[in-house]
């Protein structure tokens, strides 16, 4: 049942009802004259894993990034996630175990990620290995490979002892600088049963697939909130030209308030692959809504020394990551999910540059409605192996993280819906 509000933990206002303001371009036209998809969400709220629950002692499970799904060559659905402390952990099991309530998917506790061994001493030199703790945040599967893009970061903080100039959280009258540099890593394991183990495709750097644009400025001019660099990359998605599968895979990735904005405003950038199996494929958006380029090449700083910026989409909307997006076939329309001021918003584009004026779909601060991100269970076997379509045949879901007492947190998940389009029947393309 649809329920158009629903009071949630914390007595946040969830509100399943979307915006009734027409569409407007941020950025030109996204040019379709199907109607946009409007979404809802279903009033039951779905505890899929709580971390006060200690299900895989000693590790919390305290989930520290949005969920991402594939389905392998045996098709075992994989839903992956990320935790404090750099690591990763899966879920495993069949469409009918992720959809059921309470879910009967198995959880691993062996971790099939650990990027970061907190007590190994990190050095500075460190800075140019882009190769501290590492969060995997989008797949992509080419059998018998699942690889991994993950938000890699750099914090001065982690030096013993803390240079000064970088706050490190504990002294509530030190306000400086976070001392954070990102970029965007490339993992990957072989699947030749349920249990994977994720390493490096390269030694590092060799393992970047998005540096940042410019070397570690220097602890003193770093921002005080945000990082330097790239980071928080989307799922990875199949793009299309007129509804036609067009050959590349794209990922929107974000940069923070570290960088020089007349050379780097804040906001998504777009990148796109001929072969996600390969880090160095990817190329940035040009910044042309009329007739889209991707040209730009994130090179190493250390080698190429500064690269030109990365244009940003929809700067005025997009100014958090853009987490999870979806395909909506019916509609002609990709669907894009990110969390603004007042809870989780969604918008709509034909060409994942001109994005229409986002709609509310959960009402909510942080709290609970951080790492949104959209799986529907009945893809995975019509070449999208990876999730990177909306169905709507009643197994589309909309996974939240809910932070709770003790600095523990809870995965939560509901039912996704469109409601202006009749359900879309599972299929290649």
């Amino acid at each position: 049942m649809k329920a158009p509000a629903l009071l949630l933990a914390g007595s946040l206002l969830l509100s399943a009802a979307a915006a009734t303001h027409q569409p407007t371009a941020e950025a030109g036209t996204s040019g379709a004259a199907a109607a946009t998809p409007v979404l809802s969400v279903d009033s039951t709220l779905e505890t899929f894993h709580d971390s006060s629950t200690n299900p895989c002692p000693p590790d919390r499970l305290n989930i520290d990034g949005p969920v991402r799904a594939f389905e392998d060559q045996n098709h075992l659905i994989h839903l992956i996630t990320a935790i404090p402390i750099g690591s990763a952990y899966q879920w495993t099991g069949s469409v009918a175990a992720f959809t059921a309530n309470p879910r009967t998917a198995v959880l691993d506790c062996t971790p099939v990620m650990v990027s970061y061994d907190e007590s190994d001493p990190v050095t500075p030199d460190e800075i140019e290995l882009f190769d501290q703790k590492t969060f995997l945040e989008g797949l992509y599967f080419k059998s018998p490979t699942i690889y991994g893009y993950g938000h890699e970061d750099y914090y001065a903080t982690r030096l013993d002892p803390i240079p000064s100039g970088c706050d490190d959280s504990t002294d509530p009258d030190d306000h400086g600088n976070a001392c954070w540099y990102s970029a965007v890593a490339v993992w990957k394991a072989q699947v030749s049963g349920s249990h994977l183990t994720f390493g490096k495709v390269g030694t590092p750097p060799n393992h970047i697939a998005i540096y940042p644009r410019v070397q570690y400025p220097g602890n003193e001019n770093t921002p005080e909130n945000g990082w330097v660099g790239y980071g928080a990359p989307s799922n990875l998605i199949r793009g299309r030209n007129a509804g036609t599968l067009d050959g590349y895979t794209y990922m929107f990735v974000y940069t923070s308030a570290g960088d020089d904005p007349a050379q780097q405003p804040l906001g998504v950038c777009l990148f796109r692959s001929n072969d996600p199996t390969n880090r160095t494929s990817w190329r940035g958006w040009n910044g042309d809504t009329a007739n889209p380029q991707f040209t730009q090449v994130m090179g190493n700083p250390y080698e190429v020394s500064t690269n030109t910026g990365c244009k940003v989409v929809a700067p005025t909307m997009f100014k958090q990551p853009v987490r999870s997006v979806v395909y909506h076939k019916p509609s002609g329309y990709f669907i894009a999910f990110y969390r603004a001021a007042d809870g989780v918003r969604y918008s709509t584009s034909t060409d994942l540059v001109n994005w229409n004026a986002s709609k509310l779909l959960v009402a909510g601060d942080i709290n609970v409605t951080n790492y949104q991100s959209v799986v529907d269970f009945d893809g995975g076997d019509f070449g999208d192996d990876n999730f990177d379509r909306l169905y709507d045949n009643g197994r589309s879901y909309l996974f939240l993280r809910h932070q709770l007492a003790g600095g523990h947190s809870s995965l939560v998940r509901q039912k996704l819906s469109v409601d202006n389009y009749p359900a879309d029947t599972p299929s290649v393309g």
